[in-house]
């Protein structure tokens, strides 16, 4: 099955897999300008390939689906996809505030055309950002990777490999020791562990977070044990459309934001006292500028 996915211009899909992915499965693979992935819907893994042919002012997505497939399932597909690139963002009233400041306007020339990806799942958001936690961005997207190894779903397609973030299902049977040997601390096995058996055996719902307000999505993922401020706030803005939710304790949108205010290290308080004045965009241009020091 192959279709077209046309995003919302300007949209630089592979400006934007070159921060978000690499060539090891997270669970997404980017290598050579081509995205893959499994996607699950319902309870069925399905192999999905996608190629950017247009441009930034007319962006195309080509995009393979690479077993059967019906007409329900492939318009679910297509809502996660749109979802998880964000495809359909409109990114022209952040542009417009970005040219009334020469360094912004100069960041926005820069990165023009990306967009910020979403995860899949407030799920998989969850246990990234838990991951995360107090260690390097390197660091946890090597965890990460064994994690998807070691316990998420694969589809084979002859040669290539198409991998799902791990189950909620598989993440509460796993051992402390199976998730300690992929690199986790024993507190960070232990929070996944008790956050995915809180999802199967007492039903508690973190993707309805995605419906919330900000209070009450705080509120809501603040119940889970290991999710305080920070990571509820670095989960809502990667897995919802609160968009304007800056994640001001995170390191690098500290040290991203004080290397632009010319600025030794500044406090989280500091921090969400300069933006204020970005307003609604404080955290998009704070992803702008975490991407930019990443592509120098």
């Amino acid at each position: 099955m192959k279709f077209a996915l046309k995003p919302k211009p300007p949209f630089d899909f592979n400006l934007l897999w070159k921060f978000y992915a690499w060539k090891d499965p997270s669970p997404e693979i980017y290598e050579s300008r081509v995205w893959n992935r499994a996607l699950r819907v319902n309870k069925t893994l399905f192999p999905v390939r996608v190629e950017s042919v247009g441009t930034v002012e007319k962006p195309k997505l080509d995009v393979e689906i690479l077993s059967e497939i019906n007409e329900t399932q492939v318009k679910r597909l297509k809502e996660n996809m749109e979802w998880i690139f964000n495809s359909q963002m409109d990114l022209r009233e952040l542009y417009c505030f970005m040219e009334k400041d020469k360094k912004l306007k100069r960041l926005k020339n820069r990165l023009y055309g990306l967009k910020p990806a979403n995860y899949a799942t407030v799920f998989e958001g969850v246990v990234k950002t838990i991951i995360q936690q107090q260690i390097s961005l390197t660091g946890s997207m090597h965890i990460t990777t064994r994690l998807i190894l070691k316990f998420g779903e694969k589809v084979k397609v002859k040669e290539d490999v198409f991998y799902e973030f791990p189950s909620p299902d598989s993440l509460a049977k796993a051992s402390l020791t199976e998730l300690k040997e992929c690199g986790l601390s024993r507190q960070k096995s232990t929070y996944i562990k008790e956050f995915s058996k809180s999802i199967v055996e007492n039903g508690f719902d973190s993707e309805e977070v995605i419906r919330f307000s900000v209070p009450d999505a705080i509120e809501k993922l603040t119940q889970i044990k290991g999710v305080g401020l920070w990571t509820a706030e670095l989960v809502i803005v990667t897995c919802t459309d609160h968009k304007e939710v800056l994640p001001a304790g995170d390191l690098g949108v500290k040290r991203a934001i004080s290397n632009f205010a010319s600025r030794d290290l500044m406090s989280e308080e500091e921090i969400r006292k300069f933006t204020e004045e970005w307003g609604k965009f404080k955290a998009l241009i704070a992803y702008y500028l975490i991407c930019d020091e990443k592509s120098k």
